[in-house]
């Protein structure tokens, strides 16, 4: 397994705390719920650790611009159905009964879209350059829109990033994101190679 430096793993958490942080903000904003991400735990897994997610959704989220490859973001389904009800005017409290239809799903990337959307402004802003992301993309057990990307099928380690997420009363669970060590470690060496410029864009966020 591929091992990241300790500073490597505090840079990308900081970057991620910001970044998940501002969209924390966003999906209050939507879902009119007071929302919360905690500051992330970061480490490295085997592929076949990293997507063993029966229980879950995978949303794909490619970048356009800024950055090369693509990031996973991992939510368990139940969350998924609290957050498409509270986008479709319910109260996000009973959920049992809904499916994964394309009402559903529509209003699950929608608020990824927006979220994602956060994301890449705050990295484009850490970065320093234009950072774009494509429409999010959703995986589950009952449907398919997707193929693993390849960056993340190749025997790669993955670098995961954990936070906790609360909802209001409604979620209090967990949220990854999954990101292939190769891209991880060749980003974050540029951040880490003008470090002070990054401490200096965490304070400014803090």
């Amino acid at each position: 397994m591929q091992n990241i430096s300790r500073e490597n793993a505090d840079i990308i958490g900081e970057v991620a705390n910001i970044c998940i942080g501002n969209a924390a903000t966003t999906l209050s904003m939507i879902l009119q719920k007071p929302t919360n991400i905690t500051t992330p735990i970061v480490e490295v897994l085997k592929k076949e650790d990293a997507l063993d997610h029966d229980d879950r959704i995978l949303i794909k989220v490619p970048y356009t611009k800024g950055l090369d490859g693509t990031n996973l973001l991992i939510i368990k389904l139940n969350d998924a159905l609290v957050i498409a009800n509270l986008m479709m005017g319910g109260n996000g409290s009973n959920v049992s009964d809904m499916t994964l239809d394309e009402i559903t799903l529509s209003a699950i990337s929608e608020a990824m879209n927006q979220m994602c959307g956060t994301i890449a402004t705050s990295m484009s802003s850490l970065l320093n350059e234009p950072t774009d992301i494509g429409f999010p993309l959703i995986n589950s057990s009952y449907q398919k829109t997707f193929d693993i990307p390849d960056e993340l099928c190749n025997g790669t380690d993955i670098v995961k990033v954990t936070f906790r997420l609360t909802v209001g009363d409604l979620i209090d669970s967990d949220l990854l994101q999954l990101y292939p060590i190769s891209i991880v470690v060749a980003k974050y060496n540029e951040l880490k190679l003008n470090n002070i410029y990054i401490q200096n864009k965490v304070c400014q966020y803090s």
